[in-house]
């Protein structure tokens, strides 16, 4: 009997003690506001204190967090700058902040945002901002139709070093799709933190970058490729000098191993995007390295963002807890914070386990008119689910936590009518203006309609016949298989730019060894056909390796390289894919 009563009791205690558990975990928690967001283009961490953060957003402003991100407050100079796209800190003196936007001119604040004055270039649009991590009166700013100098901080003159209308009028003879020149938000500018001298930023339609190597006196504009590339932000490897990174517009991450010699491809595992697929495949934006572990390598695409750890080498996916598909920029704390900031079109996020797990970090951003909700328990969670004015306009909040709302609208570009959630099937449905989108997963990712992609032509190359070559010269036959024939029929004009096929040739080292190809060419659009080299080059003792990419319209670049096979009547094959871990991207300066 008394056994009897200790197994009530325990039954009981246990089970009051689970109800207790379940009503705290959905009433006990502080109350959580609305939802909340705001198209973030970049945030920094404070250096001195890591726990103070900075946000500019095109759109909201300026805003502060001083508890790693738990809230934040706007800092804006006044109350009609709601356009920012740059903030920096000054490296020496943290308390030191500049910021710029859209027709904003350049501002600074010397107590950590508390107060702003105007520092220069008066209604400019601002698009970047670059101190010199040596020289904080150093400092380059782009705007939106140049790059001005200054020598001596907020108290100097500030010098146009680069005109780009001038540039444009003089050298650029191309199709330009728009009526005015300009930079755009996406572009930044760099400053080298192993060497000052060099600057570089980002090109727009006269493709590639723009670089100096004199401090910003003279400019050169280099080209990533024979093929059309635009780099919009150009990275520094922090511990080895010779590593450059490019970011481009719709064609991936390059990476250089010779100071901008020649680029190689370092997407290896991006996926192409989900969308509008006819420019191009992977945009890449917000690349940062974890200061703890250099190697480790974040960034965002139009698709998903990725994390690599292998420097750049291979990448893969971050924990789909991070509910946007295209992260503008990432952040990295300190050695020991272990926090990772990821900047969003839809707020913010916080990771503190290597990007495995997220969580929203936007109370003080605008927040959203709720619309309608429901509740559905999933995977043993119970989650508030709510559709909100506007886009993105799905959010979710887990009650059994006590989390804030977080944006569940993963290519999501419609606007949610209504939901409701089965909890039968546990499946979370919305109505769109083009039929239900349904969610198998609490929210994180959409059964949305497949891209449809233009049909291609399917290429069967043959082999080619070898012509003759001129004196001191060899030819070589070559066959390019995998790839389809480079169709620009579906882009733009201002897209319309052959070649799409580069070749190269190098020792089998290139090109982790920072050498050169000692051979580059390009066809339009061919899949087959000769090259002619000089005959020494045929001679050499070393094997030859041959390089190729291809360009398609739809996912990015078919890369692939094979052994150049020198003797008569040979003819070498080079199978391409859209993975191969190196392939030729650059053109010798």
């Amino acid at each position: 009997m008394k056994e009897m009563k200790l197994w009530l009791w325990l039954i009981f205690t246990i089970g009051n003690v689970a109800l207790a558990r379940d009503l705290s975990s959905t009433t006990d928690f502080p109350e959580v506001p609305p939802p909340a967001s705001a198209y973030i283009q970049v945030i920094r961490i404070d250096p001195a204190q890591p726990e103070i953060l900075y946000a500019a957003s095109p759109g909201g402003g300026l805003f502060r967090s001083l508890n790693e991100g738990d809230s934040w407050q706007s800092i804006n100079p006044n109350e009609q700058l709601r356009h920012f796209n740059a903030v920096v800190i000054d490296p020496k003196h943290p308390a030191q902040i500049y910021a710029g936007g859209e027709k904003t001119g350049l501002w600074v604040s010397l107590d950590r945002g508390n107060h702003w004055e105007l520092a220069g270039l008066v209604q400019a649009s601002i698009q970047d901002i670059a101190i010199d991590p040596h020289d904080s009166g150093r400092l380059f700013v782009l705007t939106s139709t140049g790059v001005y100098r200054t020598t001596d901080g907020t108290k100097g003159e500030w010098q146009c070093v680069f005109d780009y209308v001038d540039f444009i009028e003089r050298e650029y003879t191309g199709h330009w799709p728009e009526e005015t020149v300009r930079f755009y938000r996406f572009q930044g500018i760099s400053i080298d933190p192993h060497n000052p001298s060099t600057v570089m930023f980002g090109g727009r339609w006269e493709g590639g970058y723009h670089r100096s190597d004199d401090g910003g006196d003279t400019w050169q504009h280099e080209q990533l490729s024979p093929i059309f590339r635009r780099a919009d932000r150009l990275h520094f490897d922090p511990v080895d000098p010779n590593v450059y990174y490019a970011a481009t517009h719709h064609q991936g991450l390059l990476k250089s191993y010779n100071r901008g010699k020649t680029w190689v491809s370092t997407g290896r595992g991006i996926e192409p995007q989900k969308r509008t697929p006819y420019y191009g495949a992977v945009l890449i934006c917000g690349l940062a390295f974890d200061p703890a572990q250099p190697s480790t390598l974040y960034a965002g695409s139009d698709y998903s963002n990725w994390k690599s750890t292998d420097n750049g080498e291979t990448w893969q996916e971050v924990g789909t807890g991070l509910t946007c598909e295209f992260t503008r920029s990432f952040a990295v704390g300190p050695e020991s914070s272990g926090i990772i900031y990821a900047e969003t079109n839809v707020g913010i996020y916080r990771s503190r386990d290597g990007g495995e797990t997220w969580e929203s970090c936007n109370r003080g951003l605008p927040e959203r008119e709720i619309l309608a909700s429901t509740t559905g328990t999933f995977a043993g969670e119970k989650f508030e689910f709510a559709i909100v004015k506007g886009r993105p306009s799905v959010f979710r909040r887990s009650l059994t936590r006590g989390t804030d709302w977080v944006s569940i609208s993963w290519l999501l570009y419609e606007q949610a009518e209504t939901l409701r959630f089965d909890e039968v099937s546990k499946t979370l449905v919305i109505a769109t203006e083009h039929g239900e989108r349904r969610s198998f997963d609490g929210g994180l990712r959409w059964d949305v309609p497949a891209t449809e992609y233009a049909t291609r032509n399917t290429a069967h190359p043959t082999e080619s016949v070898k012509l003759s070559a001129p004196s001191g010269h060899r030819a070589f036959s070559v066959v390019i298989k995998g790839a389809v024939i480079p169709d620009d029929s579906v882009v733009d004009e201002f897209y319309q730019r052959p070649p799409y096929v580069a070749l190269a040739l190098t020792e089998s080292e290139y090109p982790k060894d920072g050498s050169e190809p000692l051979w580059t060419g390009s066809w339009d659009r061919a899949l087959s056909g000769t090259i002619v080299i000089p005959e020494k080059l045929g001679q050499l003792a070393k094997p030859l390796i041959l390089h190729v990419e291809v360009r398609d319209f739809q996912w990015g670049t078919r890369m692939g390289k094979a052994r150049l096979r020198t003797e008569p009547e040979g003819v070498t094959t080079v199978q391409v894919d859209q993975l191969q871990q190196y392939s030729y991207f650059g053109s010798t300066r």
